[in-house]
């Protein structure tokens, strides 16, 4: 008898061997792309690691211990991850090989807060209302709770359909564990277990709320909280496998954010490596708008950034060796054949491309397009789908694999069907959304060492165009089949018919409210 998940697969493939036509976007599976290259010195020094961590998984028989009938769902979010890194993850490769890869996966927004309030939420920024990392400036944990945004997540979904929930490491930036002596009294909802940590940056010296009893973590090894969360998270497989109820895991490391602080076994690895010089690095864009136009890397600038990007490509080891260890306890507890593992980022990052200094928040693809891997029972391996994709869809895409329906309030559609051979409705575009400056001094994002912040713009990010509108009046436009680096605006060769189009549409999509009415903003060119 087929599993439910088989037959789910079964009938996408069906479907898309009689559907044609135009209105629905298939899935193309292809070889997975190769993605290029990003590291800080730890008071704390070990034995340095001889190999990257999270070395390539042999095949292994299940174990005998029955599965749940519903699949499980472990979400692994990083967190500033460029794609530039990912050659330096083994465990990610693995999963590209074994699964599936979107390529044109975008984030609504190029911050932490606005990005993960529309992952938990399925809602674009301007729905939510979290648009900065700060209370202060409209944005953070405290605007999300108050607002309710957290009773109403993929969580609270799985949650009401019998799964266990379990939320590990970085919820949203302000939010506050508490002390030993007196933790925090209400903690996000939707979630049955939870280890949350809030300024956990350095990897060391934090309070970590574990299911409302506070535990502080020193600066010893074993507190390194990559390590502490993966642990953490086995542990939760571990029972909930041998309770045989389905469950949804979210393990959220801060890593690669900076101070880039890795473990300390992995400290003195990748010796000489720097910021990798492609065609874009230094370079200077054509008809720039006024807040970037004037900018040029210094000589300290590029060895400063050298020297990040090393740590950068050490910190990312500790969660290739967590993806490591997760799936090994998966595959010990049973449960690795019923369980699917996602992959992502909440926004990406540049470090010196378009002459920018370490930092994010920009439309340019360095800052937005961002890894989004997945591995699971009806997974294609090697495969890569090449339709628009965004943050918007992961909630929709969590239910559907959990076998319910997210609300039709989301803004964004299941992806699930993507892999499954099937097809979801299609986009010309999405939203990508920035609202600032955010200049509250206690902002991780803030510090003197970091590229400038943008005015407030809403893009447009096609397959294969940018359009960026600031409120300020400034426009870029990116033709990235002619140039892929975003080098060249070219907004001015537009015409104005082309030009008050594109603002019309950029307009709807930014007012756009819930599935079908973002669906028909986002199809309409």
């Amino acid at each position: 008898m087929l599993k439910p998940w088989q037959a789910t697969a079964l009938v996408g493939l069906l479907v898309a061997s009689v559907t044609a036509g135009c209105g629905t976007e298939p899935a193309t599976v292809t070889g997975i792309d190769q993605l290029a290259g990003d590291a800080r010195p730890v008071p704390i020094l070990a034995k340095a690691s001889t190999q990257l961590a999270g070395s390539v998984l042999a095949p292994q028989a299940p174990a005998a211990t029955a599965q749940a009938a519903k699949p499980n769902i472990v979400f692994v979010l990083t967190d500033d991850l460029s794609m530039n890194l990912l050659q330096y993850m083994p465990a990610v490769k693995t999963m590209q090989r074994q699964g599936t890869s979107f390529s044109n996966y975008i984030v609504s927004n190029s911050l932490c807060c606005p990005s993960r309030a529309t992952i938990f939420t399925g809602r674009y920024p301007h729905n939510t209302k979290v648009e900065t990392n700060s209370l202060a400036t409209g944005g953070g944990y405290q605007v999300f709770v108050r607002r309710g945004e957290d009773k109403d997540t993929f969580a609270t979904d799985l949650q009401k359909t019998g799964y266990r929930t379990a939320f590990m490491g970085k919820y949203m930036n302000e939010y506050q564990p508490g002390s030993t002596k007196k933790p925090v009294a209400y903690n996000p909802a939707g979630w049955n277990e939870w280890a949350i940590a809030a300024s956990g940056y350095s990897g060391f010296g934090y309070n970590l709320n574990q299911n409302g009893k506070v535990v502080h973590h020193g600066k010893k090894a074993k507190d390194y909280l990559t390590d502490v969360i993966s642990a953490r998270g086995q542990d939760f497989i571990k029972r909930s496998a041998a309770q045989k109820q389905p469950f949804m895991l979210e393990l959220s490391v801060f890593t690669p954010h900076k101070p880039y602080v890795p473990a300390p076994r992995d400290a003195k690895m990748f010796k000489g490596l720097k910021a990798p010089r492609g065609k874009a690095y230094g370079a200077k864009n054509s008809n720039a708008p006024a807040w970037l136009a004037s900018l040029k890397l210094t000589k300290a600038q590029k060895t400063k950034m050298d020297q990040q990007f090393r740590w950068r490509a050490q910190t990312v080891q500790s969660v290739s060796k967590m993806i490591t260890d997760v799936r090994t306890q998966l595959r010990k507890s049973g449960v690795a054949d019923n369980t699917y593992i996602v992959f992502s980022s909440d926004n990406g990052y540049h470090m010196g491309e378009h002459s920018l200094i370490s930092g994010k928040m920009t439309a340019f693809d360095t800052d937005v397009h961002v890894p989004l891997v997945v591995v699971g029972p009806d997974v294609p391996a090697g495969g890569t789908v090449s339709a628009l994709a965004s943050n918007i869809d992961l909630r929709s895409t969590f239910t559907d694999v959990a076998g319910t329906q997210a609300p039709k309030t989301v803004d964004g559609h299941s992806l699930a069907p993507l892999w499954r051979g099937g097809s979801v409705k299609s986009r010309s575009y999405v939203l990508v959304e920035h609202n600032g400056p955010d200049l509250d001094k206690n902002d991780p994002d803030g510090g003197i060492f970091r590229s400038p912040n943008p005015p407030n713009y809403s893009a447009l990010r096609a397959k294969t165009w940018t359009y960026v509108e600031y409120k300020n009046g400034d426009r870029e436009y990116y033709d990235r089949t002619k140039d892929p680096l975003e080098l060249k605006n070219v907004v001015k060769s537009l015409s104005k018919l082309r030009l008050a189009r594109l603002h019309k549409e950029i307009q709807s999509v930014e007012k756009c409210k819930g599935q079908a009415s973002c669906e028909a903003a986002q199809s309409a060119l």
